[in-house]
């Protein structure tokens, strides 16, 4: 009881600190300005940063979780606060076997010596809530055994209760708590650690990525002992291999570190955009490298599903980052809830276009280029109304730490290049394992561009073909805002005339979409001709069709620059 209390009042100090800092910082802000401000502020979070770190030091358990799950809140957390937080990644000190045997044997409900043959005094690696341990099983398997720390649930419990109570204060007492949406961030932080301190459900999920990666040879699943599994111990089969970063024995075996780049970019692409079922904690000490030039993934307690309807998001915003539809990508984030209300969309695009060129345009190798593109790419995050949904912040951070593990491994990585060999296969498979109606029409389409042209052409071919499907129902459904104008007739010329203007401008919308997407119907109708006139050997008709197209073409380019300088015209 005495611990629980002096633990909980350690947590409400550090969170009073931190709220006493906040406003420091929020008065710096008001009364200074340019560099001198930004110096001053950047100081001062590091500081913040630094205040809970120390903390998560010294109370360690799920504190440290605390630190490493901020520390990944670049969206929304300043950048100097979050680097303070990354050194909490591998601070992790383990317990002795002694320790933790009298737990491991209720658990199983013999003597150790009865179950292992063998265990290692000193565990192999530590985390904040468990760690694993090095053993030998009666039939002379080698095992990896992971285990809860002794007393860590009761732990967490308190730092749950107390972390709830300051987050519920910060929720409705401070701006910078609604900003970041606290108690989302809280609920998602929660459900995750319950879920880590149950093995039964991180063995569910070794089950399920191993059957996700079944058919890829290249991928390694340890095999799980399913008579060793509790509520507080995972067994499982003890692999040795090279972390990621070990690249002299990489070398040593010969294996090519492009490769290896390669089949972890192949496998979370799957992971993302087909299966929907994510390993959110690369970091090295959970990717081994084996002398066969495989991959091995460790601990899969930490996993992020993907709703089948955000996976088809997930595949367009690949897809408009490929062909650099800057607009695509903005309406992806939006549909995936990533656009805070008040987000300027042009802005935001013209934003975007900077970061891509920028991944085209600088060399990711270790040194300043790097250094000042990753720091751009944060402040961009932090600075932009932006704002990731909690249950997709360990994505995001996965995300990063994997191309981070990408990008040692093969520093001269052309991303957009590796992107479209490695995601367009990818994409155009599953468009191809779409049975509804709105993609049967499109595949004899799509598999004649793919035959004529590859990959490319079929992604191509079907942006094309989706833009079409879109004009088309837009031309045969009514706009909402007309309707609501007939309705609101017989009320009076007043309401009629409140209601005119964007009636007027969704009407002249409509009338735009109508024609460009008549324009490109008939290219497409031209471009799909030609190719079969070419095919049949009519070389002479099919030349006409392809001049044909491009007639279209440049007319469809006409009508859209003239709509551009009228709209630039009407802002002036």
């Amino acid at each position: 009881m005495i611990t629980s209390f002096f633990r909980s009042l350690v947590i409400f100090r550090l969170a009073i600190a931190l709220l006493f800092d906040y406003w420091r910082i929020r008065r710096a802000s008001e009364k200074l300005d340019g560099a001198r401000r930004d110096q001053v502020v950047a100081q001062a979070y590091a500081r913040t940063g630094a205040r809970i770190r120390r903390a998560a030091f010294h109370l360690q358990g799920l504190i440290i979780k605390v630190g490493q799950f901020l520390s990944a809140r670049t969206d929304v957390l300043p950048l100097a606060f979050t680097r303070e937080l990354t050194q909490l990644q591998d601070a992790v000190p383990g317990v002795s076997l002694h320790k933790i045997r009298p737990m491991i044997e209720q658990e199983l409900g013999a003597h150790l010596s009865s179950i292992f043959l063998q265990v290692s005094e000193e565990p192999l690696a530590a985390a904040s809530l468990g760690q694993v341990h090095k053993g030998v099983l009666p039939n002379g398997d080698i095992v990896a055994i992971k285990v809860l720390r002794p007393g860590i649930e009761r732990l967490a419990a308190i730092d749950l209760f107390a972390l709830k109570k300051v987050v519920l204060f910060m929720a409705r007492y401070t701006r910078i708590g609604r900003q970041i949406n606290s108690k989302g961030l809280y609920d998602e932080f929660s459900a995750m650690v319950q879920k880590e301190l149950d093995y039964r459900i991180e063995a569910d999920n070794l089950r399920h990525f191993q059957k996700n990666f079944v058919h890829d040879n290249r991928i390694v699943i340890p095999r799980l002992y399913d008579n060793y599994v509790t509520r507080r111990i995972l067994v499982m089969e003890y692999i040795e291999g090279a972390k990621v970063t070990d690249l002299a024995q990489i070398d040593a075996w010969n294996i090519t570190q492009e490769n290896i780049a390669k089949i972890l970019l192949d496998a979370y692409l799957q992971q993302i955009l087909v299966d929907g079922f994510v390993h959110v904690d690369p970091h090295p000490g959970n990717l081994l490298i084996l002398p066969n030039e495989r991959v091995c993934f460790l601990d899969f307690g930490m996993m992020s599903n993907i709703d089948l309807k955000d996976i088809s998001v997930f595949s367009h915003l690949v897809t408009s980052a490929l062909t650099r539809n800057l607009a695509g990508i903005v309406q992806g984030m939006d549909e995936l809830g990533f656009l805070q209300p008040h987000a300027n969309r042009e802005f935001l695009q013209r934003a975007i276009g900077y970061m891509l060129d920028r991944i085209s345009g600088i060399s990711l190798k270790k040194g300043e280029d790097l250094d000042q593109f990753l720091e751009d790419f944060q402040h961009f995050l932090h600075d932009e109304p932006i704002s990731i949904q909690a249950k997709y912040m360990f994505l995001g951070r996965a995300i990063g730490m994997a191309s981070g593990v990408i990008t040692s491994l093969y520093p001269d990585i052309d991303w957009i290049k590796l992107l479209k060999d490695r995601a367009l296969p990818l994409l155009n498979a599953r468009e191809g394992e779409d049975s509804s109606w709105r993609t049967t029409w499109k595949k004899p389409i799509r598999d004649l561009a793919a035959s004529l042209f590859g990959d490319a052409g079929a992604l191509a071919t079907d942006l094309v073909l989706k833009q079409l499907e879109q004009t088309v129902l837009a031309t045969i459904q009514t706009p909402d805002t007309l309707l609501q104008v007939l309705h609101r007739a017989n009320r009076g010329d007043l309401l009629i005339k409140l209601e005119l203007e964007p009636v007027l401008t969704r009407l002249e919308r409509q009338e735009r979409i109508i024609l460009r997407g008549m324009f490109a119907i008939l290219m497409s109708i031209s471009l799909t001709l030609s190719v079969w006139l070419e095919q049949t050997r009519f070389v002479l008709q099919s030349k006409f069709a392809f001049g044909v197209a491009i007639l279209f073409g440049v007319v469809l380019v006409i009508h859209l620059f003239k709509h551009k300088k009228a709209r630039l015209r009407r802002r002036a």
